[in-house]
């Protein structure tokens, strides 16, 4: 009886041992192409996230998802296809309620300032840009599944959608298409890696505003993940490893695009209607950039639009 009590005492040891120590699988966003960067930093931040949280959660692997475009990354979070599978993805009021999420913004608002690829032609029209309404006389490709479509669409532009990412960029270089606007924190990389494309250039006079806040989705029942991102991203901000992460990725994109220089467009987001909008605290604020009012000094133009959704 002893040797089996003894032996009894030494599976529960090893069975507790293996189950506090044992690895948690997340899995992340893998490239939407062979040439895309814009994914890199989500997986830096959610290993941030992890490795700040190990002494209360434990160890974890990180797996990647597969390259996949954004319509198709959704679904499999939402539905549980992947383990703990956590996507970066556009806040809207639809997303909020049918998935679990991460209530902080992952690119800090950042993607919000948009600065387009053009071609030659069309960056010779739009300095003569002076008006919301004479912007909207041109057309804007972005890709399948993107949330600025609708945006886009909702305030009067004209948007058609794409679903080869890599071809997007070449559409706007033979000028079949007027504007691809891109975060400002995204343009740097973006034209480096496709210099080679033809025809493409960028334009330096206008960015186009509207709140873009980006949070990390995934399915409702990953509740203890949930809270171990947030926990994760929320400790990472408070000792500035978030930030050193941002800028490290960001940083030299944002000072390429020299945003205080432009005109500045701002439009509204229909769909953050009946979002908490906390998040906003962690909101990267330009210098030189004031939003909602008119600033002469920067040349900044400010459009109020009717709040509404988008269907």
């Amino acid at each position: 009886m002893k040797k089996i009590g003894q032996l009894s005492l030494a599976l529960f040891c090893l069975f507790w041992v293996n189950n506090t120590f044992a690895e948690t699988v997340f899995t992340y966003q893998s490239k939407e192409s062979p040439s895309g960067t814009r994914r890199e930093y989500t997986k830096y931040l959610l290993e941030l996230a992890l490795e700040a949280t190990i002494a209360k959660y434990g160890p974890y692997k990180l797996v990647a998802s597969g390259q996949m475009n954004s319509v198709r990354s959704r679904m499999d979070a939402k539905f549980g296809n992947k383990e703990n599978y956590f996507v970066g993805d556009s806040v809207s009021k639809d997303l909020i309620d049918g998935m679990g999420y991460v209530s902080f913004p992952i690119d800090r608002g950042v993607v919000g300032y948009r600065v387009f690829f053009v071609s030659p032609e069309a960056r010779e029209r739009l300095r003569g840009v002076s008006t919301l309404d004479e912007l909207k006389e041109f057309t804007i490709v972005q890709g399948i599944g993107w949330l600025d479509t609708g945006i886009l669409i909702h305030n009067g532009f004209k948007v058609i959608t794409g679903t080869d990412y890599d071809g997007l960029f070449k559409m706007v270089a033979r000028n079949r298409i007027d504007l691809f606007p891109r975060g400002a924190n995204e343009i740097l990389r973006e034209y480096e890696y496709h210099n080679k494309v033809q025809g493409l250039i960028y334009d330096d006079t206008i960015v186009l505003y509207y709140p873009s806040p980006r949070f990390f989705f995934t399915a409702k029942s990953n509740v203890t993940a949930i809270k171990r991102i947030e926990e994760g991203l929320i400790i990472s901000y408070e000792d500035g490893s978030l930030q050193k992460l941002w800028e490290k990725y960001y940083q030299p994109s944002i000072d390429f695009v020299n945003l205080k220089k432009r005109r500045i467009f701002e439009i509204d987001n229909p769909f953050l209607g009946g979002v908490d909008a906390s998040y906003e605290k962690y909101f990267y604020r330009p210098s030189g950039i004031e939003l909602g009012a008119e600033n002469p000094i920067n040349d900044t133009i400010a459009v109020s639009n009717a709040a509404g959704s988008y269907r």
